[in-house]
């Protein structure tokens, strides 16, 4: 708790101090005369104390005032929108050297509960590297087990392409695990899931069969994505590919004999995701997204673990509470569920910091500064 409450501090102090910085570096309207050192007001052709032309110095002058407009129109003033909308990817991408931390979850069932979160931080306005948690579906353990991914994302078409602002920007990414996840079943899961019980041939009666089953899992999911403008609604859409590993399952039966382990197994999973976003008002979206999501399931039949897909819709709105932090919130439901009593309420907070805006900013500032003193 201590820590969790000065990493807070430390953000709010940087961005406090970020801000202050950037008020006292405020580029002054005057020109300098480049003979005789004296300034003059921007409205003078000639300088006061030599009678020199000031037509260079309006021009340069001019052009920094450029820079520095469009560094404040765009990434002090303008409103930061996260690269996705709950989860499904856009064809956008983070701005260079900035970060981005996003965090939540869903929310409804005590089985399903999880709490995923995400750093990123863009390369060149071109890419990004992201580091992830995402969660897995089952039918073995209570919540979804959480799985550590990086991901590497580029934009292979820009939006606003030749000054189009209809043009449609495309982005392609790959996702990875990081390592081998353990999964292990929870007791209480398996006793409250009828799939896992069994006539018991002694006793001719149903009974739960499996005491606990655990193995490790990986994937790697590769997909492309475009983002189509239309006036206020966005429209996105994709296609994915996921590779996903299966292997050294090991399955504990009460009262069974037959006790044959799988052997690793590998899945390829083509799927796809489709979404889109409409602006409401400034500090308001509405979202919906729908996907395709890998299902890890045991089947007593094979006494195995298979992998399907099951789909995913979310709908909701995304909230700015400021330009650089806003939260999304909406219902979550999947067709693995029994019923709409099983959905679930998505939230999730966003925040952002401009490092790399900023310091651009601040470098053009400061180089105006010193130019004109």
């Amino acid at each position: 708790m201590k820590t969790r409450k000065l990493v807070v501090f430390i953000i709010v102090f940087i961005l406090f101090f970020t801000i202050v910085l950037i008020n006292n570096l405020q580029a002054q309207d005057f020109l300098i005369c480049s003979k005789c050192g004296q300034k003059n007001e921007i409205v003078n052709k000639f300088c006061i104390a030599c009678g020199d032309s000031l037509d260079d110095e309006y021009k340069a002058w001019l052009i920094k005032r450029n820079e520095q407009r469009f560094h404040e129109e765009k990434f002090i003033s303008g409103r930061v929108d996260p690269p996705r909308l709950f989860s499904v990817p856009t064809a956008r991408v983070l701005g260079s050297k900035d970060i981005s931390l996003m965090g939540g979850g869903a929310f409804g069932v005590a089985m399903q509960r999880s709490i995923l979160g995400t750093v990123g931080i863009g390369l060149g306005n071109i890419a990004e590297v992201e580091f992830s948690t995402v969660g897995l579906i089952n039918n073995i353990a209570q919540g979804s087990p959480t799985v550590t991914t990086s991901a590497f994302k580029i934009q292979l078409i820009p939006e606003n392409l030749f000054g189009l602002s209809f043009f449609p920007a495309l982005a392609v990414s790959i996702r990875s695990s990081a390592n081998w996840k353990d999964i292990q079943s929870d007791w209480s899961m398996i006793r409250s899931n009828s799939d896992f019980y069994a006539n018991n041939p002694a006793t001719g009666m149903d009974e739960c069969a499996i005491n606990s089953i655990g193995y490790n899992t990986r994937f790697t999911i590769m997909y492309g994505v475009t983002t189509i403008p239309l006036g206020p609604l966005h429209l996105h859409a994709g296609l994915s590919l996921t590779d996903v590993r299966v292997k050294e399952a090991s399955i504990d039966y009460i009262w069974l004999e037959d006790n044959n382990d799988p052997e690793e197994k590998q899945k390829n999973l083509i799927g796809g995701f489709l979404g889109f976003d409409i602006e409401k008002n400034p500090q308001t979206k509405i979202m919906f997204e729908a996907k395709t999501v890998s299902n890890h399931e045991y089947n007593m039949d094979t006494k195995e673990i298979e992998v399907s897909h099951t789909y995913v819709t979310i709908g909701g709105v995304r909230f700015f509470f400021t330009k650089w932090l806003s939260i999304d919130t909406g219902v979550l439901y999947q067709t693995n569920y029994k019923g709409i009593a099983d959905s679930q309420i998505k939230l999730g907070l966003n925040l952002f910091l401009p490092t790399g805006s900023i310091s651009d900013y601040i470098k053009t500032s400061v180089k105006q500064k010193t130019s004109e003193e």
